[in-house]
């Protein structure tokens, strides 16, 4: 992977180079010293038969096309065989053996024979960078003596021999880029003096075994590039020796065991292209020696641990696509070696902060899709950046002069808000460069209802369409002279350059067996972010086409056919397709896939993207990761007549179309029409400040799904980080869309959902404002931090952690609301009607708030019993609604209770499992209440100290009374307001 691979690399080479330095010095030392015949003729024999019989096979069976020597009397006379083939001797008594045969890149071709058990002595075996086919013989089992066994970068096929763990002298074994499948053996476990193990590239399935753990010596472990799969062994944290741990590109999954923290001596560790969850754990930056560090591509959540930024050792720092609300830099930072720096859709918001001029090392920069406002500090100018990337965030003002001499051909700056000297179309969002090439008021026939691109390749006619050529080595072009298309590309290639563009276009001849073949032929590739628009297209629902092929990823002799190319396809901000690898939808290199997808297009736009999230194949550089695309079909699913008319039936149709438009626009006046105008025009006001709906909407990304933070029935919530940071610091908002289901019952309840304005406690999620007219309905909340009450207590992948204080805690603020709602609200009492953990939000100290109040009358209206069948709710519900009884502010009551035995078992209150009975935590409660055991209860990962269960069992108690069946028997919120604050003080 860019230079670090190399590096890597080199490391290796280095490596083997210094054992063979070693092996021969260890030769002119030992017992058995290597004897010319100009040395002593006489004390020198001939070479034993059987290894004679053994190398001669070999040398065959590996098509060594060269003249042999004389093998007998090798030893004696030592020829020159070739300037790249060593085979070196050793003398034990008089008779000669062969110790060690170095034939790295000399065009074998054949297969390794399982004679080559007969030389018994030998202690060196590199065929590395050949073209060796066939399976590694389980014979070399039998050779004892091996320190060096390397047969990397071949066409070795099969599985590796389990008897490679008799191998006890054996300190470096490489077996990478080869074609080798099935699992890694756990004998290896048991070579003792291994110190470097390299896997990497292979097609290896199954777990990382855990006897690994037991190769004390072990220096170097590289196994990506494979399909290893199951969790990190903890055992792997005993190697104390460990210095470089590469697991990149596999489908391993889990977190990062506690017991890596004994990993002292590790300088790198290369994890990027996992499923790899939970937290970045903290014990990293006690790694002192560490200086590259590569997590991009996983499922870590949460923020990167601000010890990380102290790390002065590292220079290489990789991460991508944390699963996080967001966070920002540390107010102070010391990365003080750092030269290549990736934080990409990170949703790292605040400002870019300015003490990242102070580490002198930076050449490479990438923070690219987060939430990033304010400008570009003008200390970065001392720096002597190579490149930077700033994609995708909200940053503003006026550029810097600096970054025109600096960086301005060498990183990308789209889709942020500044001002540039000149127009630079790609700068904007795709909502602008609409309106420049498909204005207001723009004739209906002078719409597209289809779209054909042959990506990177020439115009090309299939199916009765031409596919318009798109052979453009930009980074942004719109088509000539057209204009009703165009693309933009974003990021940079590992080990490569993004100022080399010609990468951007592939060309293979390509081996697909299909009538339109050589439209496969041509592809267009992107690092990083590639983004087609399709320009005034006519409103309505179209069928859109993707045309793959892996043209790159396709050779045996560069050992590409092996490597992985993911990534996730996005249509009108949509995810279609999580995690799309073309080789194995296609099922192989060079076959074709068409994936067709069904998109609504609105406002005359059709944006498809195919966007790179770490995974994939890294490792040989330039690495060419990233979406690869052949073609795109866009065809209307609504009836398009083509016929030609008279004069009388046109006039006809435009007078009919005048009298339409005349009728339409005073239907739009009526109702209320909102349009890209009134976006504009129309403000909120948060906080005392006003923003336009077209900033809130600029600030969800366009409601982004890479910005939703939760769903529900009612609809979607966006986070909305606001650009204008200069005039609003740290304002971050809850945007919730309403479905069209919901907008019904919005329209009927009219200004009583603004009413909630008027409601202020410090346990009452702020309502801010809303809009609703038309097709848009919006509520805007303040931001909770910390998520949902129910992420924090049954998500394991959550970084959230509740201790018992917390807990409390948020019983409490819970019953402080519930208590404002019912009985403190100056203007009505209002009864909630759906309270669960999911309806309970967390701000960052862990206060709990009492959300989803707007809707809570909506659960009524609209039938309170239908609810009685929905999984999530009934759980919570009082029996009152069942009973039909009169619905008061007590089944509040009653579903606290239920949520009060949730924060202290850790458990949730029904578990479903397939053809199993349901188990309901209140039905265990009960039982458990009436033999006077509650206690039992009590989650287990809190702590077993009496102050702590004594005060567990009074909460207990209140809840079992709160889920009395009788509604006149359940405590009032104030009762549980004063039970919980005995507690807390």
């Amino acid at each position: 992977m860019d230079e670090r691979s190399a590096g890597h690399r080199v490391v290796l080479i280095s490596k083997t180079v210094f054992l063979v330095i070693l092996f021969l010095l260890c030769q002119l030392g030992s017992e058995f010293k290597f004897q010319s015949a100009a040395e002593n003729d006489t004390k020198v024999g001939d070479l034993p038969g059987h290894e004679v019989a053994g190398l001669t096979e070999m040398m065959s069976s590996l098509q060594w096309r060269a003249q042999l020597p004389k093998l007998s009397s090798y030893c004696r006379e030592t020829p020159k065989l070739s300037s790249n083939i060593t085979i070196t001797c050793l003398v034990d008594k008089g008779t000669p053996h062969i110790s060690g045969i170095i034939m790295e890149s000399v065009g074998l071709t054949g297969k390794i024979p399982e004679r080559v058990a007969a030389l018994t002595y030998l202690q060196i075996l590199d065929l590395s960078d050949n073209t060796i086919h066939g399976s590694i013989p389980y014979q070399i089992g039998y050779l004892f003596q091996l320190i060096t066994l390397d047969l990397s970068k071949n066409q070795l096929t099969g599985t590796i021999p389990t008897s490679l763990g008799n191998l006890r002298n054996l300190e470096m074994l490489d077996l990478g880029q080869n074609l080798l499948t099935g699992k890694i053996p756990p004998s290896l476990g048991r070579l003792s003096s291994l110190q470097t193990l390299e896997l990497w590239s292979n097609q290896l399935s199954g777990e990382i075994p855990r006897e690994l753990g037991d190769l004390s010596q072990l220096g170097v472990l590289s196994v990506p590039e494979n399909g290893l799969r199951g969790t990190l062994p903890p055992e792997l944290g005993k190697l104390s020796n460990l210095e470089e741990l590469w697991l990149t590109s596999n489908n391993l999954r889990g977190d990062l065991p506690k017991d890596y923290e004994n990993l002292k001596n590790l300088t790198i560790l290369e994890i990027a292209g996992n499923y790899l969850s939970g937290p970045i754990p903290r014990f990293i930056a006690k790694w002192d020696n560490l200086y590259s560090l590569n997590l991009m591509g996983n499922n870590f959540e949460g923020e990167l641990p601000p010890e990380i930024f102290n790390m002065s050792s590292l220079r290489f720092l990789h991460v991508s696509d944390l699963q996080t609300m967001g966070f920002s830099f540390p107010k102070s930072a010391n990365l003080s070696s750092i030269s290549s720096l990736t934080l990409r859709n990170c949703s790292i918001t605040g400002s870019i902060p300015p003490y990242i001029a102070n580490w002198n090392q930076l050449g490479y920069l990438d923070l690219s899709f987060n939430n990033l406002a304010g400008g570009i500090p003008n200390t970065l100018k001392k720096l002597f950046l190579s490149e930077l990337y700033l994609t995708g965030n909200m940053l503003n003002g006026t550029l810097p002069d600096w970054i025109y001499s600096n960086v301005r051909d060498k990183g990308d700056l789209a889709y942020n808000e500044f001002i540039f000297p000149e127009p630079e179309t790609h700068k904007t969002f795709p909502e602008e460069i609409v309106r420049k090439y498909c204005p207001d008021g723009q004739k209906k026939s002078q719409y597209n209802d289809n779209l054909h691109i042959n990506a990177g390749g020439d115009k090309h006619h299939r199916e009765g369409f031409w596919y318009e050529a798109d052979k453009s080595t930009s980074n942004f072009y719109v088509n000539e002279p057209a204009h009703n298309w165009a693309y933009s590309c974003n990021g940079h290639f590992y080990g490569g350059s993004m100022a080399d563009s010609r990468a951007f276009i592939q060309k293979v001849t390509c081996g697909a067996s299909v009538i339109d073949a050589s439209l496969y032929d041509e592809a267009r590739l992107c690092p990083n972010s590639l983004k087609y628009y399709g320009f005034c297209l006519r409103n309505g629902n179209y069928t859109v086409s993707l045309l793959f092929s892996e043209i790159v990823f396709a050779k045996n002799d560069d050992y590409s056919s092996s490597a992985k190319r993911v990534f996730d396809i996005y249509i009108q901000s949509e995810l279609m397709r999580k995690d799309f690898n073309i080789k194995e939808v296609a099922r192989h290199s060079n076959n074709v896939t068409i994936q067709n997808f069904t998109a609504s297009v609105h406002d005359h736009l059709l944006e498809i993207e195919l966007f790179w999230a770490g995974k994939g194949s890294l490792l040989n550089p330039p690495s060419f990761q990233g979406p690869l695309i052949s073609a795109i079909s866009v065809t209307p699913n609504f009836g398009v007549s083509r016929s030609r008319l008279s004069k009388i039936g046109i006039v006809a149709i435009v007078l009919g179309a005048v009298l339409a438009l005349i009728l339409f626009l005073a239907l739009m006046w009526r109702l209320g029409w909102i349009g890209d105008r009134e976006l504009r025009v129309t403000t909120v006001n948060l906080r005392g400040k006003s923003y336009t709906l077209k900033q809130v909407k600029v600030a969800t990304r366009n409601f982004s799904p890479r910005n939703v933070i939760g769903t529900g029935r009612f609809g979607t919530v966006y986070k909305c980080k606001h650009a204008l940071q200069a005039e609003l610091p740290d304002q971050t908002v809850a945007v919730k869309m309403l479905s069209s289901q919901s907008k019904q019952v919005i329209d009927q309840i009219g200004t009583e959902v603004y009413a909630l304005t008027t409601l202020k406690h410090e346990n009452i999620v702020e309502f801010l404002d809303g809009y609703s007219k038309k097709d848009l309905n919006l509520l805007i909340y303040e931001y909770m931090e910390k998520g949902s009450l129910e992420r924090a207590l049954f998500d394991a992948n959550s970084s959230t952690r509740l201790d018992w204080p917390a807990r409390v805690r948020i019983c409490h603020g819970i019953a402080k609301g519930l208590k404002y709602l019912h009985e403190d609200n100056p203007s009505r009492k209002i009864v909630h009607r759906n309270i669960k953990p999911s309806n309970i939000l967390l701000d960052g100290n862990l206060n709990a708030k009492v959300s989803d109040l707007g809707l809570a009358k909506l659960y009524d209206e609209e039938n309170p019993y239908k609810f009685i069948q929905e999984k999530g709710t009934v759980v919570y519900m009082a029996p009152e609604y069942a009973m039909r009884k009169a619905i008061t502010e007590k089944v509040d009551v009653f579903s606290f209770g239920i949520v009060l035995l949730e924060i202290i078992s850790g458990q949730t209150n029904a578990k479903y499992e397939a053809n199993q009975e349901t188990e309901f935590l209140l039905d265990t409660a009960i039982v458990l209440h009436s033999k006077g055991r509650l206690s039992e209860l009590v989650d287990k990962q809190m702590p077993n100290e009496h102050a702590v269960m004594k005060q567990a069992k009074i909460i207990l108690e209140l809840a079992m009374r709160c889920v009395d069946q009788s509604p006149t028997l359940r405590p009032t919120m104030s009762e549980a307001v004063s039970a919980l604050e005995r507690i807390s003080n």
